[in-house]
C-alpha cells in the first residue's frame, strides 16, 4: 500500500478510504492498521532517516558540528531563524539542508541476498583488451588501484560517483526556482544495474530559490565528512554471502557534471583562458593583440544584411 501510494500520487484520504474498505472484507481481529497516520508509525523504524541541518540563507556557512549553537551567520551577519509571529509558536530557519546519510544504505547493500553478489562483479568480471564496458576497465580505475593497493585488495570496497545538476521543480520557468540534489552512484554494481534508480542514492537535497553558486561546498560539508571517514577507518558491515563481518571502505572516483556545475563543485573555472580543466594552468590559450581583432561591429556589418534577406525568404 505504501508503495501504491508513492507511486500514483495517492493522498492520505484515499489511502485511508482504501484502508476502510480492506478491513470491512478482511475478517475480525485483523491487525491491519486503521489509517495512514498509523500505518506510518509502524513502518517509521524500518526507514534511514535523514538529518536536517539549518544553512544560512546567502550559502554561507552550515550550523554544523561546533557551529550547531550559533544563532546568526558569521560571515553575512544574517538571522539563523525567522521571527516569531505569535506567541507559543515554533522557531524555524531561513533555510534548511537535507542530508541523507550514505553508510547505511552501502551497507544494506551487503546484507541483501539480492546485491550482495553483484557487489564483487567489478572485480570479478573479465575485459577484453581495446574495450571498455565499464568504468573499471578505464585507465584512470587501473591506474588509481596501482597507487592504493591496499583499497583495491578488498573487492567489496566501494567505488562512488557523484553527480549533481539544478532542476526546477515547479516546471515553470515563470517562477525560478533552484534546487540542487546530490546523487551518488555505485560502480562495483554490472553496467546494466549500476544507473537503475534504486542503485542511485540522493545524498542530500540543497534548496533555493536561488543557486549556491561557488558556495557549494559549504552544502557538501557533511558528505565530504562522511567520504572521509568511509576512506579512512570505513565501517564494520555484515556481509550475508560470506557470513561474516568486514571493514567497508569507500572512494569518490568521478564526478558526472555539465561544465557550469562542474565549475562550482570543482571551483575552477571553465571558461575563458582556463576552460579546458584537463589541462589547467599548462593550457595554450592566448589573447589576441587589438591588431589582430575583429570588430564585432564589422562582423555585424557583414552579416546583417544576409541575416535580413534569409527572415524575409522564411516569411
Amino acid at each position: 500500500m505504501f508503495t501504491i501510494k508513492s507511486d500514483h500520487g495517492l493522498s492520505e484520504a484515499g489511502y485511508d478510504k482504501i484502508i476502510e474498505w480492506e478491513r470491512s472484507i478482511l475478517p475480525e481481529g485483523n491487525r491491519l492498521k486503521e489509517n495512514f497516520y498509523a500505518a506510518k508509525s509502524m513502518m517509521k523504524p524500518l526507514g534511514l532517516g535523514y538529518q536536517k541541518i539549518d544553512l544560512c540563507p546567502n550559502f554561507c556557512m552550515l550550523y554544523y558540528l561546533k557551529n550547531a549553537e550559533l544563532t546568526e551567520c558569521m560571515t553575512c551577519g544574517h538571522s539563523r531563524c525567522k521571527p516569531r509571529t505569535g506567541r507559543g509558536k515554533t522557531i524555524v530557519a531561513y533555510k534548511k539542508l537535507r542530508y541523507f546519510s550514505i553508510t547505511p544504505r552501502l551497507q544494506r547493500l551487503f546484507m541483501s541476498p539480492r546485491t550482495v553478489e553483484h557487489m564483487t562483479w567489478h572485480q570479478s568480471h573479465h575485459g577484453v583488451d581495446g574495450e571498455m564496458v565499464h568504468l573499471s576497465d578505464g585507465e584512470a580505475r587501473k591506474h588509481f588501484n596501482s597507487v592504493h593497493p591496499h583499497f583495491s585488495a578488498e573487492s567489496r570496497n566501494m567505488c562512488l560517483g557523484l553527480c549533481t545538476n539544478e532542476f526546477n521543480p515547479f516546471r515553470s520557468f515563470a517562477a525560478p526556482y533552484s534546487c540542487w540534489p546530490v546523487i551518488l552512484t555505485i560502480y562495483n554494481l554490472p553496467p546494466g544495474i549500476c544507473m537503475r534508480p534504486e542503485f542511485m542514492f540522493l545524498s542530500m537535497v540543497i534548496s533555493g530559490p536561488s543557486c549556491p553558486g561557488q558556495n557549494i561546498d559549504v552544502c557538501l560539508r557533511p558528505l565530504i565528512d562522511e567520504l572521509m571517514q568511509l576512506w579512512s577507518s570505513g565501517a564494520l558491515t555484515y556481509d550475508i554471502s560470506r557470513k561474516s563481518n568486514f571493514v567497508m571502505r569507500a572512494a569518490l572516483m568521478w564526478t558526472i557534471n555539465d561544465f557550469p556545475a562542474y565549475e562550482m563543485v570543482s571551483c575552477w573555472s571553465t571558461h575563458a583562458k582556463l576552460a579546458f580543466p584537463y589541462y589547467m594552468e599548462n593550457n595554450k590559450a592566448f589573447t589576441l593583440t587589438n591588431e589582430g581583432k575583429t570588430s564585432f561591429f564589422d562582423c555585424h556589418r557583414h552579416f546583417l544584411p544576409l541575416n535580413h534577406r534569409y527572415k524575409k525568404k522564411r516569411k
